[in-house]
């Protein structure tokens, strides 16, 4: 992962790393390609510690991701990924959505307020 504050790190899958999502956007690599099933999966500590929020990136063709405590089933992105193997994600939460860049390009908008769970909003409000 890589942020504003530190250089790109390799990442161990089931270790924490300490991050403030609220402070600075998050950005992941991926070389996964469309159609490979293979799955890019964020999840994200609450300020109480526990795991409920998070996303999910799915290399299905077409592609889709799916929101912790917001969206029911995973869901197609909503414009086409840039064709590059090599993809750099930017993960930005601000108040009220996340939003999801991949190489640039802004693939996902999710507006808390939008989603059919109310816990969406809620959960979606901690610290992350």
């Amino acid at each position: 992962f890589h942020s504003t504050v530190t250089n790109w790190m390799d990442v161990t899958q089931n270790v924490l790393i300490d991050f403030d999502l609220k402070a600075h956007p998050l950005q992941i690599k991926t070389d996964s390609v469309v159609g490979s099933d293979e799955q890019a999966v964020v999840p994200f500590l609450t300020s109480s510690k526990v795991i409920t929020l998070g996303i999910s990136l799915w290399f299905t063709d077409p592609p889709v991701y799916y929101i912790y405590e917001c969206t029911s089933n995973y869901t197609p992105f909503p414009v086409a990924l840039p064709a590059d193997q090599d993809k750099v994600w930017t993960i930005t939460k601000t108040a009220t959505a996340l939003k999801v860049e991949c190489n640039g390009v802004e693939v996902v908008n999710y507006v808390f307020s939008e989603s059919t769970f109310p816990v969406c909003v809620q959960s979606w409000n901690q610290d992350v």
